[in-house]
C-alpha cells in the first residue's frame, strides 16, 4: 500500500507539475486557490486567484499552517474554466508582486525584508487565541524573531494601533492584491487626522428623500439591509421613485459590482460619510483613472427611468435577454434564478433555478412579485453563470 504523501511533497509534486491547488488552513475557512510559485522546506509562496478565475494577489504561508491540499476537485475543475474563459475574453489580470528570489533565499526573510524595505502593505496572518487573525497595514521594524506592525483600519482612520507579531505567531502574509495596492496608493488618505464621523440616518421617514436627493447629486452611500446578512451595499443611486430604486453596486476594490433593485422597507439604515465611503470612493477614482473600473464584458452604464414599474422593466428585460437574478424574499429566502415569465394579472413570477437535484425537487418556482425585497443583476458571478461558466 502507497504511503500517503506529506504536505510538502503534494506541494513539491504541485510546483512541478504547475497544477493549480486549493490550499487549506488550518483554523480557519479561508481557502486559497492558487499556482506555487516558491517552495521552502517549510513555507512557499502562491500566485492567488479570486473567486471568478483571475489572478490576484499572492499569499505566503507556513506548511505548519496547513490542514489539507487539494490537486483536483469540482471546484478546482469550475476554477480552471473560469480562468480559460477569463483568459479568452482578457480581462485584467495584475502583475505579480516584484520580489526576485533565489534559490538560497528564505522565503520568509526575503518577504519581510521586501515588504519592510519597500514600506508594501500587506495582510497579516497570525494565530491569537485560539483562532486566526486578519491585519492589515504596514511593518516598522524587523527583527530576529518578530516584527512591529502598523494596523491600518479602512472604517476608522483614527483607530491605528502599533502592534508586535512574534515570529511564531505568523502563519501568513497577503501581499500585492488588487485591494492591498490600493490602500498603497492612498496612505495618504488613511491617517488619524483625516479621520471622518460616520453621518448615519435611521429614520424610515427620511428615507426617500435622502435617496433622491443622492441621485441628483450622484453622491455616493452605503445601504445597511434590515436583516441579518453580513455585507452592505455601496454605490451611487441611478434611479428611484416612491416605491423603489436602483443602485449601481462597487465592491471592496472600488470596481463596478452590478445593480441591485431595492423596496425602501428593505433599508436599515443609511450611511452618507465616514471614513470608509471616502475611502472607497478615492478606490473609485483612481481605478476610472487607470480604465479598471468596470470590466469590458459588463454594462456599468445602464440607464432606467424613474417615472416606469423599474421592478417589471427589470424582469421583462431579463425574460427577454435571459439575464440572471439574485431574488432576496421578504421571507428571508435568496437564490439566484432565471425569470422565464410574468404574469401581471396573478403578480406570479416563474423563474428556473441554478443547482438543483431535480429528482427531488422542481427547477421551476413562482413567487409573488410583491414578496421580492432586493434583485441584484449584472454582477460578474451572473455573468459567468449566464455563460455556463460555473
Amino acid at each position: 500500500m502507497a504511503q500517503l504523501k506529506t504536505i510538502y511533497e503534494q506541494l513539491r509534486s504541485a510546483q512541478i507539475d504547475e497544477q493549480l491547488i486549493n490550499a487549506f488552513q488550518k483554523d480557519s475557512d479561508i481557502v486559497y486557490t492558487g499556482i506555487i510559485q516558491y517552495l521552502g522546506t517549510s513555507d512557499f509562496v502562491m500566485l492567488t486567484y479570486n473567486d471568478y478565475g483571475i489572478q490576484d494577489g499572492e499569499v505566503y504561508l507556513k506548511i505548519s499552517a496547513i490542514k489539507e491540499i487539494e490537486t483536483d476537485s469540482y471546484d478546482l475543475a469550475s476554477m480552471k474554466d473560469r480562468i480559460s474563459f477569463d483568459e479568452m475574453h482578457d480581462l485584467v489580470n495584475n502583475p505579480s508582486f516584484d520580489m526576485p528570489i533565489k534559490m538560497s533565499d528564505s522565503l520568509y526573510d526575503r518577504i519581510i525584508k521586501t515588504l519592510y524595505e519597500q514600506q508594501r502593505v500587506a495582510l497579516m496572518i497570525t494565530f491569537e487565541n485560539g483562532r486566526l487573525k486578519y491585519n492589515e497595514g504596514l511593518i516598522k521594524a524587523v527583527w530576529q524573531d518578530g516584527l512591529s506592525f502598523l494596523n491600518l483600519s479602512k472604517f476608522d482612520f483614527s483607530k491605528q494601533k502599533m502592534t508586535t507579531i512574534p515570529a511564531e505567531d505568523l502563519r501568513g502574509i497577503e501581499f500585492g492584491g488588487t485591494e492591498l495596492q490600493l490602500v498603497q496608493e492612498t496612505l495618504t488618505m488613511i491617517k488619524p487626522e483625516n479621520h471622518i464621523e460616520d453621518v448615519t440616518i435611521t429614520d424610515s421617514d427620511q428615507f426617500r428623500e435622502i435617496i433622491r436627493q443622492r441621485q441628483l447629486d450622484q453622491a455616493y452611500l452605503i445601504i445597511d439591509t434590515d436583516d441579518e446578512r453580513k455585507y452592505f451595499y455601496v454605490g451611487q443611486v441611478i434611479a428611484a421613485n416612491p416605491n423603489e430604486f436602483v443602485m449601481m453596486v462597487v465592491d471592496m476594490n472600488g470596481r463596478f459590482g452590478g445593480y441591485v433593485w431595492i423596496r425602501y422597507d428593505d433599508i436599515k439604515r443609511l450611511l452618507l460619510d465616514g471614513d470608509y465611503l471616502s475611502l472607497i470612493q478615492r478606490f473609485v477614482h483612481l481605478n476610472k483613472a487607470a480604465g479598471h473600473f468596470a470590466l469590458p464584458v459588463l454594462n456599468a452604464e445602464r440607464a432606467f427611468d424613474d417615472a416606469d414599474n423599474i421592478l417589471i422593466h427589470i424582469l421583462y428585460q431579463s425574460i427577454k435577454f435571459r439575464k440572471l437574478i439574485r431574488f432576496e424574499l421578504a421571507d428571508k429566502e435568496n437564490f439566484a434564478a432565471f425569470p422565464t415569465d410574468l404574469n401581471l394579472a396573478t403578480g406570479l413570477l416563474t423563474v428556473e433555478l441554478l443547482d438543483v437535484d431535480e429528482s427531488t425537487e422542481s427547477p421551476v418556482k413562482q413567487i409573488g412579485i410583491e414578496t421580492i425585497r432586493e434583485m441584484a443583476f449584472d454582477y460578474f458571478k451572473a455573468f459567468l453563470l449566464e455563460n455556463q461558466v460555473d
